[in-house]
């Protein structure tokens, strides 16, 4: 089962492990087939396709739950959605064959909606062509290990800005790299974008709206790969 679920806004600080042991017992609640591991200390077998960063909203992230009888996909979207939390709904589930690989792997690129408030938002909007027209962006990646300088450029596969409905606002979307050696968290490329165009980090609210496999050149999204 590929479960696509939101993660609002009132629970965007919640962290991978937390939200691991949520949707735990939600599955539990649920009463749907879900397989277990085998061995001395049984788990179940869950994995979600990317872990999204606490403080980020998400619109479609995505749980890949092995499951070990029959259902429908109608009986799992309506079973978790029993037991979910109004902030962690899901949208959709779709039901694959065990052969099926898991969906991490076939993840590429990841959308992001950016909006900024406050600062000098008009003047980073107005930038963005002149940030996206540089052959090679260079920014500082930090890791557990090290720091490393890295160009970003290559990642960044789309991103465009307009000013937002409210003064001293504006709304970026980005689609980014999202690949085990070239990701961009939408972080560093907000502070690569704000150092070209000489302004000021202003607040930012981040939310991850889709994400992506690739299928002949072409963003497909996960859960329709």
């Amino acid at each position: 089962m590929l479960l696509q679920f939101q993660k609002g806004d009132i629970v965007r600080h919640l962290g991978l492990l937390d939200l691991q042991r949520t949707m735990q017992r939600a599955l539990r609640r649920s009463n749907l087939p879900v397989a277990y591991s085998k061995g001395f200390n049984p788990h179940m077998v869950m994995s979600f396709a990317s872990a999204l960063s606490s403080g980020i909203a998400g619109d479609a992230e995505l749980l890949d739950v092995s499951l070990c009888g029959e259902t429908t996909e109608e009986e799992c979207l309506a079973a978790m959605n029993r037991v979910l939390p109004p902030a962690l709904q899901a949208s959709r589930v779709r039901l694959v064959d065990d052969r099926f690989p898991k969906v991490s792997a076939s993840l590429r690129t990841a959308r992001y909606r950016i909006t900024l408030r406050g600062g000098e938002t008009k003047r980073i909007v107005d930038d963005v062509p002149a940030f996206l027209a540089q052959e090679e962006i260079m920014a500082l990646r930090k890791t557990k290990k090290n720091e490393t300088m890295v160009n970003i450029r290559p990642m960044i596969h789309e991103l465009t800005a307009q000013a937002g409905e409210q003064e001293d606002t504006a709304v970026l979307t980005a689609r980014v790299s999202f690949v085990e050696q070239a990701t961009l968290k939408p972080d560093l490329l907000m502070d690569a974008l704000c150092t070209h165009a000489q302004a000021g980090l202003p607040r930012c609210e981040i939310r991850r709206t889709q994400l992506l496999g690739d299928v002949g050149g072409q963003p497909v999204a996960l859960i329709d790969m």
